[in-house]
C-alpha cells in the first residue's frame, strides 16, 4: 500500500517550501552615442594634408580651425603635429585642440586641467568655456558644468548657442531630479513552486506518494516594480546616492506564492564618463504568501568601467544578513556574493556579453547552507524592420554544506536557464513599448523526487522610465 509523505517532516528543509532567495548580478550598460564628440560631420568638406603646410602656417592655423569648427575630430591630431612646427604657432589654439583629442579619447581630467588653464589667463573667451562646461557635463560634474553654463548664459550668446546652453542646463537639472522606473507584466507561471513532478518521494527503499500541493502547481498573475533614485552632486564627480527598489508578483489563482520585496539603498557614489564607482548600505524586507517572510541589511558595492570604447567591465558584490519569521528561522543566514560582466559591444545596434556569479549563503541550519556558482552570456541585437532581441544562457551548479538531514545525502543541484525577450522599437504607448519574454528554468539534483524541477514562464511587460 502506498503512503502519503507527510509535509512536516520536510519543513523547513524542502527548499521549494520557501521563495529562492534574489541576488542582483552586475549589470552592463550599454554604449550611449556621444553628447559633443563625434569623429566626423557627414556632410563636411574633407581636408587633405601635406608636409607643405608647415611652410603656410596661417593656412594650417584655418585648416585646424575649419577642422574644430567643422567637426572632423579626427584630423586634430595630424594638424596639430604640423601646425606646432610652423614658426610662432598659437598657443592657446594648441591647447584649444589638444583638450577636445583628449576627451575624444576618453582623457577628461587632463582635457578639463588643460581647458581651465586657458579660461585663467582668457577668462572671456567663449568658446574655451562653452566646451569646457560641455566636457564637465560629459565627466558627470554637474554642478562645476552648471557653473560654467550659467557665466557663459550672462556673457550675452548668439541665440543658437544660447539654446544650446538651455538645453544643457536642462539636462543638468533632470539629472539631479527624482527618477523614476516602473513596469507590470502579465505572468504565466508552469510551476510556480519550484516542485518535481515526480509523485513519489523515497526515503530508503519506501515509496511515499505526494499531496497534490507538494506537485507543480501553475499560476497566472502580475508582476510588478517600482523604483525611484536620486543623485546630490557634492564636489565634482562625487555624489550622496539614494535609491529604492520595490517589486513583487501577485496570483490571482494562487495567492499562497504572492511575493513582494522592497529593499532601500543610501550612500557614496562616484561617477564619471568613462567610470562609476557605488558603495551602498541597505535594508531589505520581504512578505511571501501575504506574510512577513524576512528582513536584512548589508552592503553593496558596484564598479562599472568602460576599457575602450567597445569593452566594459562591471563588478558588484554584497555581504548581508537575513533574519527570518516564525518556522523560518533556520534558514536566518549571512549572505556573500560576487559577480562580475564582460561586455563587447560591437556597434551601437549590437552587443554580447558573459558573466560569472558567485554565492554563499551561510544559514543557522548547516544542511540549508551552500555555494553556488553560474556562468552567463547574452547577446543583444537591433534587428531591421524595428525589431529587437535579446538573449541570456546560463548555467550553474549549487552545491550544500552538510547532508540532507533526511536522505543523508549533500544536495548537489545543476541549473540551467534561457531568457529572450523581444520587442518592436517603434510599438510604443504614451511612451511605453511591450515586450514579450519567455523564461526557462531547469534544475537537476541529485536529490531528485524534491529538488529536480522544470519552468516555463511566459509575460508580457510594459515598462517606463522617467
Amino acid at each position: 500500500m502506498k503512503k502519503y509523505l507527510p509535509l512536516t517532516l520536510f519543513i523547513p528543509l524542502v527548499a521549494n517550501a520557501t521563495p529562492e532567495l534574489e541576488i542582483k548580478s552586475a549589470e552592463p550598460t550599454l554604449p550611449k552615442q556621444a553628447v559633443i564628440f563625434s569623429e566626423k560631420s557627414a556632410n563636411s568638406e574633407e581636408v587633405t594634408l601635406t608636409k607643405e603646410l608647415i611652410s603656410k602656417p596661417e593656412l594650417t592655423r584655418q585648416m585646424l580651425n575649419r577642422a574644430i569648427d567643422s567637426r572632423q575630430f579626427h584630423l586634430l591630431p595630424e594638424l596639430v603635429r604640423i601646425y606646432q612646427q610652423t614658426p610662432n604657432p598659437d598657443l592657446v589654439l594648441i591647447d584649444y585642440a589638444n583638450g577636445i583629442i583628449l576627451a575624444s579619447q576618453g582623457d577628461y581630467k587632463t582635457a578639463i586641467d588643460l581647458y581651465r588653464g586657458i579660461i585663467a589667463k582668457h577668462p572671456n573667451f567663449q568658446p574655451v568655456r562653452f566646451r569646457l562646461a560641455q566636457m564637465l557635463f560629459e565627466d558627470r560634474q554637474n554642478e562645476a558644468a552648471l557653473a560654467q553654463f550659467r557665466k557663459l548664459q550672462a556673457d550675452g550668446l548668439p541665440p543658437q548657442i544660447a539654446n544650446g546652453v538651455e538645453q544643457y542646463i536642462a539636462a543638468i537639472q533632470k539629472r539631479s531630479d527624482w527618477s523614476f522606473d516602473f513596469g507590470i507584466n502579465y505572468l504565466h507561471e508552469s510551476n510556480v513552486n519550484n516542485a518535481s513532478s515526480s509523485p513519489y518521494v523515497r526515503v530508503g527503499n519506501v515509496p511515499f506518494k505526494k499531496t497534490e500541493e507538494s506537485l507543480p502547481q501553475s499560476a497566472n498573475g502580475l508582476s510588478y516594480h517600482l523604483n525611484l533614485a536620486k543623485n546630490w552632486n557634492v564636489s565634482g564627480s562625487h555624489y550622496l546616492h539614494f535609491e529604492n527598489q520595490f517589486s513583487g508578483k501577485s496570483y490571482w489563482d494562487n495567492h499562497q506564492f504572492d511575493d513582494q520585496q522592497n529593499r532601500s539603498s543610501l550612500g557614496y557614489q562616484y561617477q564619471n564618463a568613462q567610470s562609476r564607482l557605488a558603495f551602498l548600505p541597505y535594508y531589505e524586507m520581504r512578505w511571501y504568501g501575504n506574510h512577513r517572510y524576512n528582513h536584512g541589511y548589508g552592503v553593496r558595492g558596484e564598479v562599472e568601467h568602460w576599457l575602450t570604447s567597445q569593452w566594459q567591465l562591471s563588478t558588484a558584490g554584497e555581504m548581508g544578513k537575513l533574519k527570518h519569521r516564525g518556522e523560518n528561522q533556520l534558514a536566518d543566514s549571512t549572505t556573500l556574493f560576487g559577480s562580475a560582466t564582460l561586455l563587447y559591444a560591437f556597434d551601437a545596434k549590437s552587443y554580447l556579453y558573459g558573466g560569472v556569479d558567485l554565492l554563499r549563503d551561510r544559514t543557522l541550519e548547516r544542511s540549508l547552507a551552500s555555494k553556488r556558482y553560474t556562468g552567463r552570456i547574452g547577446w543583444g541585437q537591433e534587428w531591421w524592420g524595428g525589431i529587437s532581441s535579446r538573449i541570456q544562457l546560463s548555467y550553474g551548479k549549487r552545491e550544500f554544506d552538510q547532508a540532507h538531514r533526511i536522505f543523508n545525502q549533500i544536495r548537489k543541484d545543476r541549473e540551467l536557464g534561457l531568457n529572450v525577450t523581444l520587442w518592436h522599437r517603434n510599438l510604443h504607448f504614451w511612451g511605453i513599448t511591450p515586450k514579450i519574454s519567455y523564461q526557462y528554468q531547469r534544475v537537476n539534483s541529485n536529490l531528485v523526487d524534491l529538488y529536480s524541477y522544470k519552468r516555463n514562464r511566459v509575460y508580457l511587460s510594459f515598462e517606463k522610465s522617467f
